[in-house]
């Protein structure tokens, strides 16, 4: 998959390129059923793939090599994503072996993800017996909001070692795109229009925007709701005959993942409203980048999206799974437009912050300060508080 982990991976890696330093990604080499090469320079990024010794499940995947690869380099320090993957704790052991310095990303507290039950059993087993273990291992823990700081005290991580550093834009989201050439090239003439971007999965929430499309057709008929995003095991289908059960599939747009940086800045350009009611995010890539756009948020007050969005400031938030609260929101930003204008140049303003530009350099002063043993809250973020053991 590509989500929002991939694409922050890529363009932090990017803006350091620029900044001058070295860097080299660690990956798979197996991506939608087809292999990559082995060895790649992408944007002066040395990617490294590996073929998979085990290959059973999401989490259950092995890398072959990775090991032996990560110890033949020189490198000043290890970044490695997501506690719950075996290819972190290989990085990690390798650092600790050979005395490279360690960094590694939390995007999510896992057992904090509404799931069901037999996907929730083995995270929380996870979480209680291992997770700890692995955390204690790396120099440093960042986090893409505070509200994922409490949690990770709560597992025994000591605060000293946990800093806040979001994900954020590309400095170019900040221009102009052209959205009407974008509907054009999709055919769609419809308006309002409603976009939802990331992947097509449950957890995402894309069924409860169709869940209230019969009553917004009612009142507009023409409205517009663009899907885009990889299917997820197979739920596009799902959404496909929900739309058809409901009787609005004419108005409903499933267009699948869109890669391009230019097209996908053009898809949220295209939008009157971009809404993503997702049951969890630690962050979310596609709110930062559709703020870049002016675009008004409808989201929901979970996780780390009210460290992005204030409700009423930049974007409306509300109960996960809230349907009437929902529709009242693209309403109310379809009505007043006065209101959505005012909610999305407060959201641009905002964002400016996140840039990558400013993203990378807090991070080397964060790779520096790990290396020096010195970690401290990063100048751009130093005013969020941290819990107190």
């Amino acid at each position: 998959m590509v989500g929002g982990a991939e694409w922050y991976v890529y363009n932090i890696s990017k803006q350091l390129v620029k900044m001058g330093h070295e860097v080299h990604v660690y990956t798979a080499k197996k991506y939608g059923g087809q292999e990559e090469k082995s060895e790649e320079i992408i944007d002066g990024i040395h990617v490294h793939r590996f073929p998979f010794k085990i290959d059973w499940t999401y989490r259950l995947k092995v890398w072959d090599g990775l090991k032996q690869s990560l110890s033949s380099g020189s490198f000043d320090i290890i970044h490695t994503y997501d506690y719950a993957q075996t290819h972190t704790s290989s990085a990690l052991s390798v650092s600790k072996r050979l005395g490279i310095h360690s960094a590694l990303t939390v995007f999510d507290i896992h057992s904090m993800i509404p799931r069901t039950w037999f996907k929730q059993v083995p995270m929380r087993i996870f979480e209680r017996f291992f997770a700890k273990g692995i955390l204690d291992s790396a120099d440093s823990i960042l986090v893409r909001a505070p509200t994922l700081v409490k949690p990770l005290t709560k597992l025994g991580i000591d605060n000293e070692k946990i800093i806040v550093t979001p994900s954020g834009i590309n400095d170019e989201s900040l221009g102009t795109f052209d959205g009407k050439a974008f509907l054009r090239e999709h055919g769609i003439n419809g308006s309002p229009v409603i976009l939802f971007l990331g992947r097509l999965n449950p957890l995402k929430g894309p069924q409860h925007l169709i869940s209230v499309a019969p009553t917004l057709i009612k009142k507009y008929p023409n409205i517009a709701f663009i899907f885009v995003g990889a299917d997820q095991s197979g739920y596009a289908d799902y959404l496909k005959e929900l739309s058809r059960k409901l009787g609005v599939e004419k108005n409903v747009y499933l267009l699948g993942p869109i890669y391009e940086y230019v097209e996908k800045m053009k898809a949220y350009a295209s939008c009157d409203v971009f809404a993503l009611p997702t049951s969890y995010e630690g962050t979310s890539q596609a709110i930062f980048e559709a703020m870049s756009q002016a675009r008004p948020i409808i989201s929901t007050n979970t996780g780390g999206i009210p460290f992005q969005i204030e409700d009423g400031k930049e974007g409306i938030l509300l109960p996960y799974g809230d349907n009437s609260q929902l529709l009242r929101s693209i309403e109310r930003l379809v009505e007043d437009r006065d209101f959505a204008s005012k909610l999305g140049n407060s959201a641009k303003e905002k964002v400016k912050a996140f840039r990558y530009s400013t993203l990378a350099s807090e991070l080397f002063r964060i790779y520096e300060s790990t290396v020096k043993g010195k970690l401290r809250q990063t100048p751009e973020f130093e005013s969020i508080p941290k819990p107190r053991r």
